[in-house]
């Protein structure tokens, strides 16, 4: 207690332990609310083991909802298709956390109807400038994908929303990108009935493609340090308490 301390703050219960004036000091609640940037375009419906990358992403998006849910905050974000979006205000109510995950289902069946039919895609540039916008100061944000088409410039719209509200990002990698077979024909399908035939045995195409993926992983890994984000590589073929180790240690 220091004079001039409002006497109707006066702890009575320190006080009589301590034998001096005690008060109660209050601090205002901050509260953090949660934004998802959820990636179910296209090639996120891809997978040589394990689970698709979009079920995967799916379920730690719903993870994270979830979590957020029952600390008391509120969660929302984007959920993102190829050809459209979905957002959601940030919201506490259980009801709003099933409609989130409604929407996730629903793009991904839609997803699964419509490939291969030629839509015109979004740009994930103009698609993390609209998560930008709704990012609102101090939240905290997940964005969760295999970041694959992310170039240069997109990424800094990411950036642009670490300045106001922290970012993690969520990679999702399947073993394909890392190790491909040395030999054999492989058939590949878009699920909507077209499919073509990919020849393991040329080697050109193989570093081609490895050196894709490690750029990817090498540039993704580049950004977070520089921008000090928190970086999760999560695998499709991860087995479930893998996962959950590598989530715990990159998300609060």
């Amino acid at each position: 207690y220091q004079p001039g301390d409002d006497i109707r703050t006066i702890d009575w219960r320190v006080t009589a332990r301590s034998g001096r004036v005690h008060t109660k000091v209050f601090q205002e609640e901050r509260e953090r609310p949660v934004l998802i940037w959820l990636d179910l375009r296209p090639a996120m419906f891809f997978a040589t083991r394990g689970r698709f990358k979009s079920v995967l992403a799916s379920e730690v998006a719903g993870l994270l909802v979830w979590k957020t849910i029952a600390q008391g905050d509120r969660a929302g974000g984007v959920v993102q298709s190829g050809s459209d979006y979905a957002e959601f205000k940030p919201a506490r109510s259980r009801g709003a956390a099933l409609n989130f995950m409604r929407h996730m289902a629903q793009f991904t069946r839609r997803e699964g109807r419509e490939a291969g039919q030629g839509r015109e895609q979004v740009a994930l540039e103009d698609s993390w400038r609209r998560l930008c916008r709704v990012a609102e100061q101090g939240a905290e944000v997940f964005v969760i994908s295999d970041f694959r088409e992310a170039e240069a410039q997109s990424l800094q719209q990411l950036a642009r929303i670490n300045r106001q509200a922290p970012v993690t990002l969520i990679a999702i990698r399947d073993p394909f990108e890392q190790v491909i077979p040395e030999q054999g024909s492989y058939r590949f399908t878009d699920g909507a009935g077209h499919s073509l035939w990919v020849n393991l045995g040329l080697k050109s195409w193989r570093e081609r493609y490895l050196a894709r993926g490690r750029q990817t992983s090498a540039s993704l890994q580049e950004f977070a340090r520089k921008h000090r984000m928190t970086l999760v590589q999560l695998s499709t073929a991860d087995e479930e308490l893998i996962r959950l180790q590598k989530l715990a240690g990159g998300v609060r």
